[in-house]
């Protein structure tokens, strides 16, 4: 099959930056059978769900996903990688939606297609950004995906209270060691510190060294970038009922998860994260967790697994 690819700058209504966007889609004798959007982690880019956004196209789907904010090529310099700008993580939700609106309209305009089954899926940070994507817009989509989950953590309130003392003292867009071990390494790193920096993403120890080796992945964010994502933390595991519209209780969610992903913790804070969503009114939630797996489920050695399930979670 022939995967046609795009690649084209879609300006934030939140503040005006350019964000990176790749599209891929089949040839156009091909029937299009869904729409699956992509958000990335963090300290990573785009680029690095080619492989999978290939999988999906070769079975008919059209796929976008764009650089978040601070990230990939969605940065006004090399320099502020890390950095989310003044719109923080509030603006990182907005993008994704209006990612969805100008896809949406793309395909009704190229393909004649209005409604399209439409997914959204979420790894990491992304997983969070998605959760808090659906408190106003979950009548936008039809099933949602929710890869490498990061639990609920319980001195997150501390640790903001913290990194905002640091931003008063040091600047929005400082880099602090202090700040890389507070928020990630003090949780992340100690399980497979062993294996080296950085294991605990996968058990491929090659495929680890790539992200190493990576200048757009695995940098420090800035202070002002850390205060985003606890907040996007707090705001997804926010117990508060009303912070949700909820217009689509009847939407289908799945959380896939690594068994040893530290970021997942446990399966019962996994099963909790879950929950929580029956909490606020989601009927259709369900989860699995790959043994031997850890964070990044979709470069993990035995990932055509995961590809598989994710398919078949879409076209139920």
């Amino acid at each position: 099959m022939i995967i046609n690819e795009f690649r084209y700058e879609h300006v934030s209504g939140s503040d005006g930056l350019a964000l990176s966007v790749l599209r891929m889609e089949p040839e156009r004798n091909v029937k299009i059978k869904g729409i699956v959007q992509l958000v990335h982690g963090m300290c990573e880019y785009k680029e690095r769900y080619r492989d999978f956004m290939k999988y999906l196209v070769e079975h008919g789907y059209i796929c976008v996903i764009h650089d978040n904010r601070g990230h990939g090529e969605s940065v006004k310099s090399k320099d502020d990688l890390g950095y989310l700008y003044e719109g923080g993580y509030e603006a990182l939700v907005e993008d994704i939606h209006e990612i969805t609106v100008d896809t949406k309209e793309y395909v009704k305009d190229e393909f004649g297609e209005e409604k399209l089954p439409y997914i959204l899926l979420g790894h990491s940070m992304g997983s969070l950004a998605v959760r808090c994507y659906i408190k106003k817009y979950d009548d936008e989509i039809d099933k949602l995906c929710v890869l490498g989950c990061p639990s609920e953590q319980k001195g997150a309130k501390a640790g903001l209270k913290v990194i905002q003392a640091m931003i008063k003292a040091k600047g929005a867009k400082s880099i602090s060691k202090a700040a890389d071990y507070l928020v990630m390494d003090s949780r992340l790193g100690k399980r497979f510190k062993d294996e080296g920096p950085s294991s605990w993403l996968n058990s491929d120890h090659e495929k680890v060294a790539e992200y190493i080796a990576d200048p757009l992945c695995g940098f420090s964010f800035t202070l002002s970038g850390y205060e985003a994502l606890i907040k996007l933390t707090l705001d997804t595991y926010d117990k508060n009922v009303d912070g949700y519209a909820m217009k689509n209780p009847e939407l289908k969610i799945k959380f896939f998860s690594g068994k040893d992903d530290p970021c997942a913790i446990s399966y019962k804070d996994l099963r909790n994260a879950m929950l929580l969503l029956k909490h606020h009114g989601y009927k259709n939630i369900s989860g699995k967790m790959y043994k031997g797996m850890r964070h990044e489920i979709l470069n993990e050695p035995e990932n055509a697994r995961v590809y598989k399930d994710i398919l078949e979670f879409i076209e139920l």
